[in-house]
């Protein structure tokens, strides 16, 4: 059996659990590609949440220890499993693995062909494996908000990390974009796509903008409610 090395933790924690060692190479089942991992990102809370430790997403069953972290991650198709078409042995790609599964701080990870997309040629392995969860997130606010061109949107925290990317996306789909944001920040939305950036410290939003079409809220607690 070939081997290779992971961080895993073998009893449930923080960061101080986590080990490198050295375990068994695992092998794509049917439907699965084995992917040479060159980069990896890990979810600052993930290491707390029920579904990393068990095989449920509510955290329900038996435990599923030792587990590997990093659900974010890029490499190349090293073998292709049963049934794969795409992608195929030498592909680039990046994804976000189940929650419920092993993630990618290792050499290899063994994940459904389903949960990967081609690498963009336009972007490393580094920034790759950084964009799944964050992008995914911002996509799925819009999608639900079903936003439109030429509607406004006020993004509340355009510059953490799932912000930047609603951000992007809804200049991208032709919204007019506001967004807040810490003082130092304000430039760096304005260039991601914002037409207006206010500084949430000192500008009370409500007396800046008006007639939202969509409020994706990054903020929570007070910020949600004056929304």
């Amino acid at each position: 059996m070939s081997t290779m090395y992971a961080v895993r933790a073998h009893t449930r924690g923080g960061p101080e659990q986590l080990v490198y060692e050295e375990v068994p190479q695992p092998e794509p089942e049917p439907g699965e590609v084995l992917v040479a991992v060159k980069a990896a990102s890990m979810t600052p809370q993930e290491l707390s949440w029920p579904a990393t430790w068990t095989y449920s997403s509510d955290g329900s069953g038996p435990e599923r220890t030792p587990i590997t972290p990093s659900h974010e991650f890029s490499g190349v198709v090293s073998a292709t499993g049963a049934g794969v078409e795409s992608p195929a042995e030498g592909e680039a790609v990046y994804g976000l693995i189940p929650f419920t599964r092993d993630g990618a701080a290792a050499e290899y990870v063994a994940v459904p062909a389903a949960v990967l997309a081609a690498k963009p040629a336009t972007v490393d392995h580094d920034h790759a494996a950084a964009l799944p969860l964050s992008a995914l997130t911002a996509w799925q606010a819009l999608d639900h908000a079903g936003l439109q061109a030429g509607q406004h949107v006020l993004v509340q925290g355009g510059a953490g990390g799932v912000g930047i990317y609603v951000v992007q996306i809804a200049a991208g789909l032709g919204a007019h974009v506001s967004a807040t944001a810490a003082a130092s920040d304000l430039e760096f939305v304005k260039g991601l796509g914002a037409e207006q950036a206010l500084d949430y410290a000192h500008d009370r939003f409500e007396d800046h903008v008006r007639d939202m079409d969509v409020v994706i809220d990054l903020v929570g607690r007070d910020t949600q409610s004056r929304s």
